[in-house]
This record gives structure tokens, sequence and C-alpha cells, in this order.
């Protein structure tokens, strides 16, 4: 995924978590608690959507990091998911070789079945 496919992604879960803001209201330098007003609730909403839509990364050293300094802006929360998707091997990756067996492995599991 993408930097601004994964920026586009976070602002419709602002806009669908905070039915007050508007499309323009959500820039990547918008701070999520000053400027769009979004309290724990709406953070936690929007982080429990983002792991299960974006990715299950875990989200708490962003936050500690933003709180402490004051910089929870969209851009940060996009920089943050789009480093962390960088680093681990995707999905799609890991599923096929689980999944994928060798032609001696399925021997091997046919002798023990018998």
């Amino acid at each position: 995924m993408h930097r601004q496919e994964i920026l586009d992604h976070v602002r419709n879960i602002i806009l669908s978590t905070n039915s007050g803001l508007f499309p323009d209201d959500v820039s990547e330098f918008a701070s999520m608690t000053y400027d769009l007003g979004m309290d724990s609730f709406h953070l936690e909403s929007m982080i429990s959507r983002l792991k299960d839509e974006v990715a299950d990364i875990e989200f708490t050293p962003w936050y500690i990091k933003a709180s402490r300094r004051g910089h929870d802006t969209v851009g940060s929360l996009v920089d943050f998911i789009d480093e962390r998707l960088s680093q681990s091997p995707s999905a799609s990756t890991s599923q096929t070789q689980a999944v994928d067996i060798s032609p001696a492995e399925q021997g091997e599991l046919d002798v023990e079945a018998a």
C-alpha cells in the first residue's frame, strides 16, 4: 500500500468516525485532537478500524509519541503506518509460504497418515 492510499484511507476513517468534519478539514497537517476535535473515543475507534482494514500493527508507540509532543497529526499517523508496513513482510507472502508444501513434504505426510 502506498503512502497516498494510506492517507486516503485514514482520512475516510476519520470522516466516518467523526460526522462533524468536512473532507477539507482533514489535511495532513491537522492535529487530530486540537484541529479535528477528536477525543479518546474517536481515536480508539479510528485505531481499531485501521487495525482491521489496513494492518494489524501496534499503534501505542505512535500514540505515546504524538501525545507527548503534541504531534498527533494525520500525516504523522500516515508516516507511522507506512513505516511499519514497509518493515514487515507482506501478509500475502507469509500466507503463500505457509500454504506451500513441497512434493517431498506431501509424501512424508502420506506416510505418516498411513
